[in-house]
């Protein structure tokens, strides 16, 4: 059994968008945990080339290291969880930075909800950094506020900063599998399930820069662009349709530890377990 107050940090990469991983680890390492909490890192390439493993320690334990058929993103973040055994997972993205503090914030706020979205700061290729023009007040965030907003196309947070319970993760069935914007699709998916709460603190740096894979012109094709979109609307509408609801349990406790050696169908189950459907007249 792993122990409850891990928090596993999970990492997309590919060759060619890894340059940043020395950074990324850097900023994890600094990281000032709560008492008793610890974290792990498991990064996976979307491919098997190996070529971005060389950016990483080869002596911290914590760091784990997994190579697959490319899938893109969504897939890449799914084939993740099979290395995570933290009651809570945060994302971080392969060019990003966590800022000081980041891992105990959400850890705090987990303790209350089972998912958190914080601010961040937009880093640009000059060094200057921007905050984010449209963050939420800080504390529990409204009912369907990120749905509406998605809907309308403004969504306030960056998705990629989301953390939450493994077992939500889970029930949920990871990542969607979409060409992008699945850390959006994840996010509604938990809101239109179970309460969170914003972080108004930032924390992280997100990185834009020319390399990245929003910003190549292909993947803002409009027709791409709003299938994604109705996909992740047609999700959260069947949940709420079936009155779905995720009831989250301690993520100090034994009642909801993860066991690595579950394969996921049983790890997807433990998730469920914790899912109900309202009564409908």
């Amino acid at each position: 059994m792993a122990t409850p107050r891990l928090i596993s940090v999970v990492t997309a990469v590919f060759e060619g968008g890894h340059h940043y991983l020395k950074e990324a680890y850097e900023s994890l390492r600094a990281q000032e945990m709560p008492e008793g909490w610890s974290w792990e890192w498991c990064v996976q390439e979307d491919g098997s080339s190996g070529v971005p493993k060389q950016e990483l320690p080869d002596d911290d334990p914590r760091v784990h290291y997994g190579t697959g058929l490319a899938g893109r993103a969504a897939v890449t973040r799914n084939m993740a969880l099979s290395q995570a055994q933290g009651i809570v997972i945060r994302n971080l993205d392969a060019d990003d930075v966590l800022l000081p503090g980041a891992l105990a914030r959400d850890i705090d706020a987990l303790h209350r909800v089972a998912w958190c979205v914080s601010a961040g700061f937009d880093l640009h290729e000059d060094g200057t950094t921007t905050p984010g023009p449209y963050d939420p007040p800080n504390g529990p965030v409204e009912p369907g506020r990120f749905y509406k907003e998605q809907s309308e196309n403004r969504l306030s947070v960056l998705a990629a900063n989301v953390a939450m319970h493994t077992d939500l993760i889970w029930s949920l069935g990871g990542w969607m599998a979409l060409t992008g914007a699945e850390t959006i699709a994840t996010l509604l998916a938990a809101e239109a399930v179970t309460p969170g709460e914003f972080i108004a603190e930032p924390s992280m740096l997100y990185r834009k820069h020319s390399a990245q894979t929003t910003a190549a012109e292909s993947y803002w094709n409009p027709q791409e662009d709003e299938a994604r979109r109705r996909l992740i609307q047609m999700r959260v509408d069947a949940i709420h349709a079936n009155g779905t609801r995720y009831h989250p349990g301690s993520i100090d406790g034994d009642d909801s530890v993860v066991d690595p050696s579950d394969p996921p169908e049983g790890r997807q189950a433990q998730g469920l377990a914790r899912m109900t459907r309202d009564e409908k007249e």
